[in-house]
């Protein structure tokens, strides 16, 4: 990527009234003493004060402050795959505007940007895949592990079209209906999907480290790999939590459950030899 390439664009945008904000290299995470998405600005001062020891920063765009929507489409998971459910809105007659600003994200998913002034509801998972953005996400030229967020077709944000209606619905809360097989939210909740609403809730900043490491003592007892713990509490601290704890922190907590969850572990393996000899 250019040299300052991402702080003529932060520029450019808050030029253009958009508030932005800035992010570690080659990361989603705000730097330390920079407050996340709510220390986004248009002030080019403090823009230039940001990117100017730090020009391979990434950049974040604050959206409630512009009446902005991204509707991020991921499709690297086969399970998950946003654009099987577009498909299967589109069977329904709902579709996105192909014509409005649209950007290539560093793993290979989409972000369709819409005009929208509702209710600020972040809502992850809205449809497998799919997730709708009302607060913030990250923007063209910011670069994941040597992958740009790119525009398609030469667009800009001028292009902006307005969300549609049966979007606009989706996030004010009124149901939006899927077909039989995708029919599942009449199925009783059961504890990951618990797990899951309070993780999006997320909290704030008085309460992190109690809540992170109740978080991260949950997602042990689901059963999923050490290694996928510590990446979704990484996640869940970037995305759900009010001013994030720095990567040391988060570290320590995991270790500190690791290190529980494995003596637990070696004590029901003994007392199950017992039991079985």
């Amino acid at each position: 990527m250019k040299e300052f390439a991402t702080l003529d664009k932060a520029i450019d945008l808050a030029q253009r009234g958009y508030a932005v904000y800035p992010l570690i290299e080659n990361t989603k995470k705000p730097p330390k003493g920079v407050a996340g998405y709510r220390a986004a600005t248009n002030d080019q001062n403090t823009i230039f004060a940001w990117f100017e020891n730090h020009p391979a920063y990434n950049l974040g765009l604050r959206l409630d402050l512009s009446d902005l929507l991204v509707v991020d489409i991921d499709m690297h998971d086969p399970t998950k795959n946003g654009r099987t459910s577009l498909a299967q809105l589109f069977k329904q007659g709902k579709t996105l505007p192909n014509d409005t600003y649209i950007e290539r994200t560093a793993n290979g998913g989409v972000h369709y940007f819409l005009k929208y002034t509702g209710a600020r509801t972040r809502q992850v998972g809205a449809w497998p895949g799919i997730d709708l953005l009302t607060d913030f996400t990250v923007i063209s030229p910011s670069e994941i592990n040597g992958k740009q967020y790119k525009p398609l077709d030469g667009r800009t944000l001028a292009d902006i079209k307005t969300a549609p209606r049966w979007l606009v619905d989706k996030l004010m809360g009124q149901k939006v209906n899927w077909s039989s097989e995708h029919a599942y939210t009449a199925r009783q909740k059961k504890y990951t999907g618990k797990l899951l609403d309070e993780m999006v809730n997320g909290t704030e900043q008085g309460n992190r480290n109690a809540w992170l490491t109740a978080m991260i003592g949950r997602l042990f007892a689901t059963g999923a790999e050490p290694e996928t713990v510590y990446e979704l509490a990484c996640s869940i601290n970037e995305r759900f939590i009010d001013q994030p704890l720095e990567t040391k922190e988060i570290t320590t907590i995991y270790n500190s459950i690791l290190k529980r969850e494995m003596k637990r572990f070696e004590q029901d393996s003994i007392r199950n030899s017992k039991i079985a000899g």
